[in-house]
C-alpha cells in the first residue's frame, strides 16, 4: 500500500498533468512555427521556458506580437495548472481517507458472491453482525461519511455512498458480482433508489429492503425488491402472537404465509408415535437434543424432551395444542 499511494495521487491530478503536457506541446508548436526550431529543440525550449529554467529565451523585442500574446496565454495557463497540481498533490497526500477508501475498494474488488449492506444504523449493525456469524463476505455503504473511520477500525469494509452518487457507489461495491443487497436506510425513497439502481446493474441480484411505511410495500416490489420487510409490523406481529401462546417461536416474512407462524411443543411423556400427532397442521421437523430430525416417519416414537415444530395459524394452533394435551404429550394450562 505504501507504493500504491503515489499512484492514487497521480490519479487525482491526471487531468491537470494532461493539460500541462498539452501546454508544453502548444509551446513547442509556437517555437517551431515562429523560431523555426526542430521538434526536439522546440520541445526543450517550451519546457525550459514554461518551467522558468531559462535554457532558451527568444529575443523578446524582435518576436512577433502574435507570438507574444500566445506565449503570455501559455505561461498564465501553465502557472495556474502548476498551482492546481501542487494543491491537489498536497491535499491528497495528507488525506488518509483517500488511502482508506482505495484500500476498501481493493478489498471489494477481490470479492464475489458477497452481500452489500446499505446503511449502518440500528438495523444495519445487526445485519452486519449476523453476516459475520454466518461467515459471509460483505461490504457496508453509508450515507454519513463520518461513520467510515469507526467502521474501518473495527475491520469492516466500508465505503461512502452519497445519495447523489448511489449508482457509482454500487459499482464500487462490486454490485455486478454480489449475490444480495440489504438496504436499511430510514428513508424509503433512498431504499427504493438503491433497489432501482442495483437491479439495473445486476438483474440477478437478490434485493432485500426495509420499508418503514406499510403502504409502500407494493412500490418497493415494483422498484425491484425481492423481499420488502416492514420492521414495525414484523415486531408487532411477534409481540402480539407471544401474548396468546407460549409456543410461538417465529413468523413468516412472505405475504402468502404472513398469517402463519412457527410453534414449538415439547414432548413430556413417551409411548407416542409421530403418526398420532400429524394431520392438523404441517409438522416441519423435530428436535432431539442437538439433532434436527427432518425425515419423520409414521412409526417414529417421540421421546420426552423432544420438541415438535409445526407451521400453523391461530385457530389450528389451538386445535393442535388440544390434541397434544389429549395425548398427554404436553401439560395442561397451569400444570407443573
Amino acid at each position: 500500500m505504501l507504493f500504491y499511494m503515489p499512484l492514487l495521487v497521480i490519479k487525482k491530478i491526471r487531468v491537470q498533468l494532461l493539460a500541462l503536457a498539452a501546454m508544453f506541446g502548444f509551446g513547442m508548436a509556437l517555437f517551431m512555427y515562429y523560431q523555426s526550431l526542430d521538434p526536439l529543440t522546440a520541445l526543450l525550449a517550451s519546457v525550459s521556458t514554461i518551467t522558468t529554467i531559462g535554457l532558451y529565451s527568444p529575443n523578446l523585442v524582435t518576436i512577433p506580437s502574435s507570438e507574444k500574446v500566445l506565449l503570455i496565454i501559455t505561461f498564465i495557463t501553465s502557472v495556474g495548472l502548476a498551482a492546481s497540481i501542487v494543491q491537489t498533490t498536497v491535499s491528497s497526500a495528507v488525506r488518509r481517507e483517500l488511502l482508506a477508501e482505495e484500500s476498501a475498494k481493493l478489498k471489494v474488488k477481490a470479492m464475489a458472491g458477497h452481500v452489500i449492506v446499505m446503511g449502518y444504523k440500528y438495523l444495519g449493525k445487526y445485519v452486519v453482525e449476523s453476516l459475520k456469524n454466518l461467515g459471509l463476505s460483505y461490504v457496508v455503504l453509508v450515507r454519513d461519511s463520518s461513520q467510515l473511520d469507526a467502521l474501518r477500525l473495527d475491520g469492516i469494509p466500508a465505503m461512502s455512498a452519497p445519495v447523489t452518487h448511489t449508482y457509482k457507489a454500487l459499482l464500487d461495491a462490486g454490485v455486478q458480482k454480489a449475490s444480495a443487497l440489504i438496504s436499511t436506510f430510514d428513508d424509503d425513497g433512498d431504499n427504493m433508489l438503491v433497489a432501482l439502481n442495483a437491479k439495473k446493474l445486476n438483474p440477478n441480484l437478490k434485493v432485500i429492503m426495509v420499508v418503514n411505511d406499510r403502504d409502500l410495500v407494493e412500490g418497493a416490489q415494483a422498484a425491484g425488491a425481492d423481499v420488502a420487510l416492514v420492521p414495525s409490523e414484523l415486531i408487532g406481529n411477534v409481540l402480539a402472537l407471544s401474548t396468546i401462546s407460549d409456543e410461538v417461536e417465529g413468523v413468516f416474512l412472505t405475504n402468502e404465509l404472513r398469517s402463519r407462524h412457527v410453534a414449538g411443543f415439547e414432548v413430556k411423556v413417551s409411548g407416542i408415535k409421530y403418526a398420532d400427532v400429524k394431520g392438523i397442521c404441517p409438522v416441519l421437523f423435530a428436535k432431539r437434543g442437538d439433532e434436527i430430525i427432518y425425515d419423520l416417519t409414521d412409526d417414529m416414537e417421540l421421546k420426552p424432551g423432544d420438541k415438535v415444530y409445526v407451521m400453523t395459524d391461530h385457530e389450528s394452533l389451538s386445535a393442535f395444542r388440544d390434541k397434544m394435551r389429549g395425548l398427554n404429550l404436553i401439560k395442561g394450562e397451569g400444570e407443573a
